[in-house]
């Protein structure tokens, strides 16, 4: 993957990773996440954050991924899976521990989850304020991010007999982004707008849209659009 060039200087984290008393590899494990501490930070019982935490992630279960640092392959294999509430790629040591951990956040260090790649942007030259973005087209000129967040949703209660109760919930959001040189310029969904930000090309891009019934509101189709507008320049 190219290098992802930021509009702003950032610090990188003052953290050294390189660990050679153990493995070997880079100490890419941030903090040990408590299940328990979880539930109680939302403040629901055990079983109530059980029956909702599944809706936190783009993806639930733990899959093996790569992890890179740069655009060397720096460790295989590693359980792992995307927090979209915590904005966090918790990764496993084994698929058969129990216990996780949120690996280290770093614009130098970015993932492969099977097919996804997420990459970590700094925000303002802050790593604390920075955050992951799924790379669904990675062109020349043009980028395509997706951003996935969950919000916590409080349970409520029905104030009437008719008004029924609300249980916790995590409610996921999705949005898309053109990206260049780390400029970021999130991509509307109508049609007419999209082929605003794609003036450069706007004939050539309406054609296409046409030709090959594009619609914007869906994911595979946004990927062919960007990527054919960045074929363009």
């Amino acid at each position: 993957m190219k290098k992802i060039i930021f509009t702003a200087v950032f610090v990188l984290i003052t953290i050294s990773l390189f660990s050679q008393k153990n493995t070997g590899y880079y100490s890419m494990y941030e903090r040990t996440i408590d299940i328990n501490q979880k539930s109680m930070a939302f403040g629901l019982t055990e079983a109530e954050f059980s029956a909702i935490k599944d809706e936190a992630y783009a993806n639930v279960n733990f899959v093996p991924g790569k992890i890179f640092q740069e655009d060397q392959l720096i460790k295989d294999d590693v359980p792992m899976r995307y927090n979209a509430f915590a904005d966090e790629i918790e990764i496993k040591r084994n698929t058969s521990d129990v216990s996780y951990s949120a690996l280290i956040k770093d614009p130098n260090i970015f993932v492969k989850i099977f097919k996804d790649i997420y990459v970590f942007v700094p925000y303002e030259g802050s790593n604390e304020k920075g955050g992951y973005f799924a790379v669904l087209n990675d062109g020349k000129t043009y980028d395509l991010y997706k951003k996935t967040t969950a919000i916590y949703r409080e349970p409520h209660k029905g104030r009437t007999s008719y008004e029924r109760d609300t249980p916790p919930s995590f409610t996921k959001t999705t949005t898309y982004y053109l990206v260049q040189n780390g400029t970021f310029m999130e991509m509307p969904s109508s049609k007419s707008k999209v082929l605003k930000m794609m003036d450069k090309k706007k004939g050539e891009v309406k054609n296409y849209i046409k030709q090959n019934n594009i619609d914007t509101d869906k994911e595979a189709d946004m990927i062919k659009l960007v990527s054919y507008f960045d074929s363009l320049l």
